[in-house]
């Protein structure tokens, strides 16, 4: 290691990692930079080898009871037991694509003292199903324009919609490199769910930027249930409300329109990934199935407060997934 070399911490908070984690430890192991660099595990209760994997890879491991795992806390924990300048956020199933991953980030960092976070393009598995793979390749996270996230004008920001607010707020720690200092002047906040989006609006209202970028890619989408979509979409209509007053399907009549509506996009979607299939029954069915799901989930989601005053036991079931993704 030579002198003032700038330092780089990857955190990474694991539960049982299937055989992935190894293809991201060595592709952590491939990563060149002129930096150092640190790793550092925050492990709540796995029982499959995943400690003794990252041990023999030389990674500093923090135990943790699984009933203490918390989206936003367990990353404070992490990072604060961390000394790295920088901080890159991943999770333990998201697998750099090539050897630059982690220094297409730092340069963003080190160029622009303004820069809170940078995040990377994520790319599905070659083995995904079709509906996922459409899905991902969808997301703001799938672009390959890089994007600075910043208020410039503060009258200006209060006056766009919700969702451009939302858009301007951003980021996935799915795969992310932090400023040490801004994350010491604003920590994340104890919570089970978008604990990225909530710290993403709170730097950039302080005036800090948050940087999209696609040379930094990794390798991650997951197969998900219609119970799962519809849970999160729940929920994520409930932060959308707290934070930005954006309600997505603000009523039943928006809901009856939507779904068909939302079907023939998804459906869109997946014809363009399998343009030469003709599976085009079975497109729509996967289309209307993913539609009803995230539709109704979003639209409870707009009443969730009655809900949870109404039927504590039904608002409870829609958030059960929460906490328990890694």
């Amino acid at each position: 290691m030579r002198l003032g070399l700038v330092k780089v911490s990857v955190v990474i908070p694991t539960y049982n990692a299937d055989i992935c984690f190894q293809d991201f430890l060595d592709k952590i192991s491939d990563q060149k930079g002129d930096f150092e660099r640190e790793i550092l595990v925050v492990d709540s209760g796995s029982t499959d080898g995943t400690v003794e994997l990252a041990e023999r890879y030389g990674v500093t491991v923090h135990r943790i009871p699984k009933s203490e795992f918390n989206h936003g806390a367990t990353r404070n924990l992490g990072i604060s037991l961390s000394s790295g300048k920088y901080v890159v956020l991943t999770v333990q199933d998201a697998v750099p694509l090539d050897e630059r991953w982690l220094a297409a980030m730092v340069e963003n960092l080190e160029k622009d003292e303004r820069v809170a976070v940078v995040y990377s393009r994520q790319i599905p598995r070659p083995e995904t199903s079709v509906l996922s793979r459409a899905l991902v390749n969808n997301l703001a996270t799938a672009s390959l324009d890089r994007r600075e996230q910043a208020i410039d004008d503060p009258e200006e920001y209060r006056a766009l919609r919700p969702v451009e607010r939302r858009r301007i707020a951003a980021f996935d720690d799915v795969s992310s490199c932090l400023r040490r200092s801004v994350w010491e002047e604003f920590p994340f906040e104890k919570t089970s769910f978008a604990e990225d989006l909530r710290w993403g609006k709170k730097v950039v209202e302080a005036g800090y930027k948050v940087v999209y970028e696609p040379r930094s890619v990794v390798v991650h989408s997951h197969e998900r249930g219609a119970l799962y979509d519809l849970r999160r979409h729940y929920v994520d209509q409930l932060v959308l409300i707290e934070l930005f007053g954006a309600a997505l399907v603000p009523n039943l009549w928006r809901l009856i329109l939507g779904i068909p509506y939302f079907t023939w996009h998804v459906y869109r979607l997946l014809r363009r990934e399998e343009p030469a299939s003709k599976e085009r029954l079975r497109f729509m069915l996967l289309a209307a199935k993913y539609a009803v799901s995230t539709q109704v989930g979003a639209y409870l989601g707009g009443k969730g407060g009655a809900i949870a005053r109404l039927s504590p036991r039904v608002h409870e079931r829609l958030h059960q997934f929460l906490g328990k993704s890694i």
